[in-house]
């Protein structure tokens, strides 16, 4: 059933340093197995109106998600921002609507 794995980054402090760049010194939650699918039809039409682009989905086990707002894709190192979560009817999967960061933009 899961496909990949990712690690789920915890709220931290965003501190400014002298220069204006903003510093990101959450950290990240042990290994979590996810299942990553195609972004829907419908996750590509909410986003647009939304403002955003749907990448990727991402199903985890809902114990597993306490809000969150990024993910990392422990294959390949590429970052995530939450955008949308949802949750089956009847099902223990949480499913993270995400969009693709670029490196180093958090």
């Amino acid at each position: 059933m899961w496909n990949r794995s990712v690690r789920l980054q915890k709220k931290g402090s965003r501190q400014k340093d002298r220069e204006g760049f903003v510093k990101e010194s959450g950290t990240y939650t042990e290994s979590i197995p996810a299942n990553f699918t195609d972004a829907t039809r419908n996750d590509e039409l909410l986003a647009a109106q939304k403002g955003y682009t749907a990448d990727q989905n991402v199903e985890i086990m809902e114990c597993n998600y306490h809000g969150e707002e990024y993910l990392l894709d422990e294959s390949n190192g590429a970052l995530y921002e939450v955008k949308r979560t949802y949750r089956k009817d009847k099902s223990m999967l949480m499913i993270l609507t995400c969009e693709r960061r670029a490196y180093g933009a958090v």
